[in-house]
């Protein structure tokens, strides 16, 4: 499985570890699944979190809007403009998650001085990359913890039939 390295402002990254933000809505991504560092945008930024993802579910803005609202009770309208501009997008599912004992932009300069943290993302398991990827998995992570995908994603192939 792909190990990327993205970033996310701290509010999501927040909701992440309460449970409360099962999805992560992005106007374009990788398609496959992939496991994550997560980098915390902001001043006092650090990776803080790591993530495992299966494929995306890409489509049009209304169905993504009405998969938001279904299993993330975000605002349809919100969801609809973000993707709008050009009717498509996807939903990256979260379906664990662990918290990860802060690693600072200096820590991870330490190991790569070149790094730069990505607006979207980077794969990590690339050879350039073989030094960093391994100091990051000897990190400690917490108790890593489910969300309920099996279940989400049945109620999307429901609404999905219903709205045939």
């Amino acid at each position: 499985m792909p190990t990327l390295l993205l970033s996310m402002h701290e509010e999501y990254v927040n909701e992440i570890l309460i449970g409360q933000k099962v999805i992560e809505y992005r106007k374009r991504f990788f398609k496959d699944s992939f496991q994550a560092f997560v980098y915390t945008t902001g001043k006092n930024g650090g990776i803080e979190l790591f993530i495992k993802c299966p494929s995306l579910i890409q489509n049009d803005a209304v169905t993504l809007a009405k998969i938001g609202q279904l299993i993330q009770h975000d605002q349809y309208e919100e969801i609809y403009d973000y993707f709008m501009p050009k009717n498509d997008g996807c939903i990256i599912p979260i379906l664990n998650y662990c918290a990860v004992k802060k690693v600072t932009l200096e820590q991870l300069r330490s190991v790569m001085p070149e790094i730069t943290i990505p607006q979207s993302y980077l794969f990590l398991d690339r050879p350039d990359k073989q030094k960093l990827l391994a100091y990051l998995l000897k990190q400690e992570c917490g108790t890593e913890k489910d969300n309920q995908w099996e279940k989400y994603f049945g109620e999307i192939e429901q609404m999905l039939k219903t709205n045939k």
